[in-house]
C-alpha cells in the first residue's frame, strides 16, 4: 500500500484553505498492472511522490497491483476504483465481455520496451531459433501474450511451432529460463538494466507497427458519479509524465524511493533515460493508429471478430483540453 503525505499545517489563511481541500477529499484506489515493480505504471508513483494527487484533492491511498492481463481487469472490477492502467488488449477483451468500461486515457505509446530474451551460450538469435522450443508470457490476455502471438505470426510461423508458456510474473518467466524449463522469456525495465550481460536478446518486436501498449480505463458508474476525480486522476499523471521528461534522473530517484528495494536509484536512472529516448510514456492522448494496429492483431489471433465502434470504446473527455483528439 502507498500513501500520500499529509499536507503541513499552514499558518497562513492560504495554507489553510489548501489543508482543508485536501482533508475534504474522499480516499480513492487505483488498479495498475505491475506497479511497484516495473515502469510502464511509474508515472503514478511520480504523482504519489510529488504530491500532484494531493493539488487536486484527492488522497490515493492504494495502488492495487497485478501480473496484469485479464487479472487486473477483474481486479479494478471487484474493487470499484475508479482508474486503472491495464493493457490495451485487456481492455478490449473486458469490452467484447460486455463489462461497462472505457477506455479513458493512452499510457504507453511504445512497444520498444517488450522483447524476449535467452540464456548465452544457448544459440538462439532470433525469433526462427525458437521453432520447437518454448517462450514464456505472463498471464492470458495480457499484453506479453497478444504480442509474443503477433510477433510469431509476422515472422511467418505458424502458431503451433512455439509453445507458448503461461508463468505469471516476469520474474517467474525468468526463473523458469535460468532453470532451462522455457528457452525465451519476456523483459522489461528495469530488469533488462538490472541485470544487463546475463541474458541476450532473442526476439523484438521490431517487427510490428507502433501500437498502444497500456491504456488507463474507468466503469462506467464512476465516469457517471465523479467525473471530477477522474479527470484529477488522469491530469495528475499527465503531470508526472511531464516531469519525467523534464527531470529524468529527478524522476527515477523518486520512483526508486516509491518502489523500495525491488529498484536500485542507478538502475532506475538507466532504465527511466533509455525509456524517455524512446518516448516510452504517453500524455494520455488517442492514437488511433495505433490502437486499429492493436485490434487488427488481436483480428489475426482470431482474439476479436468484425469491426469496433470505437466511439463505444474510447472517452477522451476526460482528458485535458489539449489532449482531446
Amino acid at each position: 500500500m502507498f500513501k500520500i503525505s499529509k499536507l503541513f499545517r499552514f499558518l497562513c489563511v492560504s495554507g489553510l484553505f489548501a489543508a482543508l481541500t485536501v482533508a475534504a477529499a474522499q480516499a480513492e484506489t487505483i488498479v495498475a498492472s505491475h506497479y511497484g515493480f516495473l515502469f510502464n505504471t511509474a508515472p503514478i508513483a511520480i504523482a504519489i511522490e510529488r504530491g500532484e494527487f494531493a493539488k487536486r484533492g484527492l488522497d490515493i491511498t492504494e495502488v492495487i497491483s497485478s501480473s496484469g492481463g485479464g487479472t487486473t481487469m477483474r481486479n479494478q472490477i471487484a474493487s470499484g476504483a475508479g482508474y486503472g492502467v491495464v493493457g490495451t488488449a485487456a481492455a478490449l477483451a473486458a469490452y467484447r465481455e460486455g463489462h461497462d468500461i472505457k477506455i479513458v486515457s493512452a499510457n504507453v505509446m511504445s512497444l520498444a520496451d517488450l522483447f524476449w530474451v535467452s540464456m548465452p551460450g544457448k544459440g538462439i538469435k532470433s525469433i526462427q531459433d525458437l521453432i520447437g522450443k518454448k517462450v514464456a508470457y505472463t498471464r492470458p490476455r495480457s499484453t506479453s501474450e497478444t504480442l509474443a502471438k503477433m510477433a510469431i505470426a509476422a515472422a511467418g510461423i505458424p502458431a503451433s511451432d512455439i509453445e507458448l508458456v503461461s508463468l505469471g510474473k516476469i520474474g517467474a518467466g525468468l526463473a523458469a529460463l535460468e532453470r532451462g524449463d522455457v528457452d525465451a522469456a519476456l523483459i522489461l525495465e528495469p530488469l533488462w538494466s538490472a541485470r544487463a550481460g546475463k541474458y541476450v536478446v532473442a526476439f523484438d518486436l521490431t517487427n510490428l507497427p507502433r501500437m498502444t501498449q497500456t491504456v488507463g480505463v474507468s466503469t462506467a458508474e464512476f465516469m457517471k458519479e465523479n467525473p471530477d476525480k477522474l479527470r484529477a486522476i488522469i491530469a495528475a499523471r499527465r503531470a508526472a509524465v511531464d516531469y519525467i521528461y523534464l527531470e529524468p534522473e529527478n524522476a527515477a530517484k523518486l520512483i526508486a524511493k516509491a518502489y523500495g528495494d525491488k529498484v536500485s536509484e542507478e538502475v532506475a536512472i538507466t532504465a527511466v533515460k533509455n525509456m524517455v529516448a524512446i518516448n516510452y510514456w504517453g500524455r494520455g492522448r488517442f492514437d488511433m493508429a495505433a490502437l486499429e494496429a492493436m485490434l487488427d492483431g488481436l483480428r489475426a489471433q482470431g482474439s476479436w471478430e468484425g469491426p469496433i465502434d470505437w466511439n463505444d470504446v474510447l472517452d477522451d473527455s476526460f482528458l485535458p483540453a489539449d489532449l482531446q483528439n
